[in-house]
């Protein structure tokens, strides 16, 4: 009740002409803050709203969504507290309330899908985790649940027949931060790679292609027994030694192919 009170009066307050954070941000942030604590402890069981029709939850969720879409994206990125509190709540959003954010049209999901792409990009380690953390939600999602009668993920399957290059945007994103990012960023970036993978192949595919073509041939031949190794024994399994162990290729991967790449 307090999420929803709080939200709803900020957004119909007008926007402050100066000091937009201390009159608008700096609130917005400790509520999602409060909300990203509250729904992340694990304190409540969250079928019981649902279960007894009780809609205090889904209301919360979507003035806390309208409070994260009415800030611009240059926004976001230049408040730090703001940031954390803003990806930290998509991050819950996409690991634990699936059936919300995919209920939502595709132009709102696409917002949140930008924010998640530029963050990944941060040189804020925390920022890019939290991002890196949402995508391995999405992505692990489609690959187990793709082909399963299940609302969320006939909604999920729109969004991405609006905008089928998702996957393999994430995807290249991911292993340029890997391979030629900086150093702060390859643990995060490493969790997600393994579910996008399995969830589109396709998109790793037209990565592995475009990143040969780049090279010259000698590179060429290094590169492609680079990646037959990292692919090597990999199941298409997202069990706790299956992600271990792909982890461990990435990063002898990662050290084998920065010594002979070029951008």
């Amino acid at each position: 009740k307090y999420t929803k009170a709080y939200g709803r009066r900020l957004l119909a307050s007008p926007v402050p002409d100066h000091d937009i954070y201390k009159g608008r941000y700096k609130g917005m942030a400790l509520t999602l803050n409060v909300l990203n604590s509250a729904l992340g402890g694990n304190y409540v069981c969250f079928g019981v709203f649902s279960l007894y029709n009780d809609p205090a939850l889904e209301n919360a969720l979507k003035v806390a969504m309208e409070m994260a879409l009415s800030v611009p994206l240059e926004d976001v990125i230049s408040y730090p507290k703001l940031s954390k509190a803003y990806f930290g709540f998509v991050e819950l959003l996409f690991r634990n309330h699936k059936g919300t954010i995919f209920s939502m049209d595709t132009s709102i999901f696409m917002q949140f899908m930008t924010a998640v792409h530029e963050g990944l990009q941060s040189t804020d380690a925390t920022l890019s985790s939290l991002c890196a953390n949402t995508i391995d939600h999405l992505a692990t999602f489609y690959f187990l649940t793709n082909g399963k009668d299940k609302i969320e993920i006939h909604n999920l399957n729109k969004h991405l027949q609006a905008q089928p290059n998702l996957f393999s945007s994430l995807t290249a994103t991911l292993f340029n931060l890997l391979l030629f990012g900086p150093p702060q960023n390859h643990w995060a970036v490493m969790r997600p790679l393994l579910s996008l993978m399995l969830a589109s192949e396709s998109s790793f595919t037209a990565y592995k292609d475009h990143l040969l073509s780049s090279q010259n041939p000698e590179n060429q031949a290094k590169l492609n027994d680079a990646l037959n190794k990292l692919l090597e024994d990999v199941n298409r399994s997202l069990d706790s030694a299956n992600r271990d162990r792909f982890t461990q290729k990435l990063t002898a991967f990662r050290v084998t192919a920065r010594n002979f790449l070029t951008i």
